[in-house]
């Protein structure tokens, strides 16, 4: 990471039904109903996502319950003790009260949509307060009174995928040109449809289009439901799930969810192989639409949709049932998310070339004085960046967008206060086997851990490496099939690795010597920064190791067959390097003084940590100019990209 001196919205909690119907029965559901349909009738609510002994993160979302379309919104809310700390996904202004507006991308909200936004509060002594939320769409609107903090989490890490939650008797909706749904309008009698229990039955009586519906009666229990098979979907990739429903005749509005099931495990953990995907209240009067989106991830194959009820006793038909997105299985090669050179292999030639933007991400922030080490995941088409900034202190915040251009105005949260604190030097990835986002930190190394990725309150952190030297610093993990490999640095010219098994990962204990480099005052040819990946279609790993010569900073490379070694040099001398002063040029004007700790955008988001050798990108810290202290050197970062 880092030489501290210049001379060294999810409406249902996550398939209760599931959950309650194999461990504790039905009890307490009564309840959760309640706030259920308090839920689905408000058109603004306040939820608590996560908290924690000094604060929360809670999000705000902005249902449009009018017939026609919103162009731009705005809310506002105050608190007795509580206050704001920081922000995402919407314009934030005031100091208590506080008002939210939209951003340029989430303005538009169609009639019957919504849009969310979260932000972290400070308890400052206090509980976590609920307030109103005030605005032309909320009208008199309780806050919710639900926290999602105590609930099972979904097996799959959250996506920033469109409000997956829609109530609409309208038929706004387009069925995706990709549609690969079979017989989702029951027309072919009940191929792909099914039940988990109950009965179901091709009916004529009633149906949205077409001849047919499917129809389930006899329920006994609220995970009773319907089911529909759309074979086998690729692991990384969302898929658009959408399904008309319509209550029997005489039926009160009630409650319906739509679940994707992945196979039954061997964890005891029986929501992890459920997520829930949207829900509606729903009509015996008109057909309504239940629509979200889901994504497949780790390694546990998709088996069905489900369609439930929370009224154990209710019947109700399901018709038009479509399913979006991309269904070809990626190479065995690639990671949880496809490949940007789906069949093309890049070999990895010295002298390599780069281009460099012009800094994307300053400090924008009051008192913070550099932007630095960041760890980059793109999942689900945005960036996710989480890195170190400095103020009086080292801290940590998180960012995200969509867009490079427009990375600049996403906001910038600080971690500090929250229950992980403050995670220097970071290194995020998605653990498969555990199906958890992992943060890898320092000062000693630790591990953090979280269910949604766009969420800054990690859990607290735990320590990583049993026996860790003294001085050790910016720790990496990546893992093969087998063994999980944790490398880190000590400023001291050596490059240490411990080693431990995915079933015991992320436990690590002893360490050994990868390589040293003595030359000039020892410390400074392998310094510190050390990045692991695999590389795309090919068997080989790239080791990145940042130096610090004479000059500015720069890195060294080499490649190996395996993460053991023996590790071949690539390009790794001042002045033929992996990337430095030497080897970048600068189409905007030089701005940073040598290329120092950052990483390379993957091509995945999991432990594989993969790479497209075709397309490299590489975020990283530039030195924007000279501060009183090394402190207060005003890093900024900027992106290569390899010259083809």
């Amino acid at each position: 990471m880092m030489n501290k001196q210049n001379n060294s919205s999810q409406l249902l909690p996550p398939n209760l039904s599931h959950l309650l119907r194999k461990s504790c029965g039905l009890i307490g559901l009564g309840a959760s109903l309640l706030a259920l349909t308090n839920l689905a009738s408000a058109a603004c609510t306040y939820t608590v996502d996560n908290e924690w002994s000094t604060g929360y993160t809670a999000s705000i979302t902005v249902k449009n319950d009018t017939n026609t379309a919103v162009n731009n919104w705005s809310v506002n809310w105050q608190y007795g003790s509580n206050r704001m700390a920081g922000g995402w996904n919407a314009n934030f202004s005031g100091n208590n009260p506080y008002t939210a507006t939209n951003m340029s991308w989430n303005g538009n909200i169609a009639a019957g949509q919504s849009v969310s936004f979260g932000f972290q509060v400070n308890k400052n002594g206090g509980s976590a307060e609920r307030p109103t939320i005030n605005g032309s769409l909320c009208g008199a609107v309780a806050a919710s009174s639900s926290s999602r903090a105590s609930v099972a989490p979904s097996s799959a890490p959250a996506s920033s995928s469109p409000a997956s939650s829609v109530a609409v008797s309208s038929s706004g909706y387009s069925v995706p040109a990709n549609n690969f749904a079979q017989n989702g309008g029951v027309e072919s009698g009940l191929t792909n449809w099914g039940t988990t229990a109950a009965t179901i039955t091709r009916s004529t009586a009633d149906k949205r289009s077409g001849s047919a519906s499917a129809l389930i009666s006899g329920r006994t229990a609220a995970w009773h439901g319907l089911t529909f098979a759309v074979g086998s979907l690729t692991s990384g990739n969302q898929y658009d799930a959408a399904v008309w429903v319509k209550l029997a005749p005489g039926t009160p509005d009630s409650v319906v969810t739509l679940t994707a099931k992945r196979l039954d495990d061997s964890d005891t953990s029986t929501y992890n192989e459920y997520t829930h995907v949207a829900t509606i209240t729903a009509s015996s009067s008109e057909w309504r639409l239940l629509q979200g989106y889901y994504t497949q991830l780790g390694a546990t194959a998709f088996q069905h949709f489900i369609i439930e009820a929370t009224d154990t006793s209710i019947s109700y038909y399901a018709d038009d049932f479509s399913v979006g997105g991309q269904v070809v299985q990626p190479p065995a090669s690639s990671s949880s998310s496809s490949s940007s050179s789906s069949a093309q292999t890049c070999e990895l030639k010295a002298p390599l070339r780069w281009t460099s933007t012009a800094p994307l991400i300053s400090p924008k922030n009051p008192g913070w004085a550099s932007i630095k080490d960041p760890s980059i995941v793109k999942f689900n088409g945005t960036y996710h960046v989480y890195a170190t900034y400095y103020d009086t202190s080292y801290k940590s915040m998180y960012t995200s967008f969509t867009d490079w251009n427009n990375a600049q105005q996403a906001p910038h949260i600080s971690m500090n206060g929250s229950r992980v604190g403050n995670a220097v030097a970071p290194q995020v990835f998605f653990f498969r086997p555990h199906n958890k986002w992992y943060l890898i930190t320092q000062w000693p190394g630790t591990y953090a851990t979280t269910d949604d990725i766009r969420n800054p309150n990690w859990s607290a952190k735990q320590r990583l490496l049993q026996g860790e030297p003294n001085g050790a610093l910016d720790f990496w993990v990546i893992c093969n099939d087998t063994h999980c490999y944790l490398y880190f640095s000590r400023d001291d010219g050596v490059l240490y690795m411990s080693k431990t098994t995915i079933a015991n990962f992320p436990n690590f204990s002893g360490y050994t010597v990868v390589m040293r480099d003595n030359r000039g005052n020892g410390s400074q040819y392998l310094f510190e920064a050390p990045n692991v990946y695999k590389l795309d279609g090919q068997n080989k790993y790239l080791l990145l190791v940042e130096a610090w010569p004479s000059g500015p900073r720069m890195f060294r490379s080499w490649t190996s067959t395996s993460l053991d070694g023996p590790w071949t040099p690539l390009a790794d001398t001042d002045a033929n390097p992996f990337a430095g002063n030497n080897n970048v040029e600068w189409p905007s004007g030089k701005w940073s003084d040598g290329i120092s700790h950052g990483e390379l955008v993957r091509s995945g988001y999991d432990e594989r940590l993969t790479v497209d050798p075709c397309n490299l990108e590489f975020l990283y810290q530039g030195k924007a100019g000279n501060g009183a202290t090394y402190d207060l050197i005003p890093y900024k970062l900027g992106l290569l990209r390899i010259k083809k």
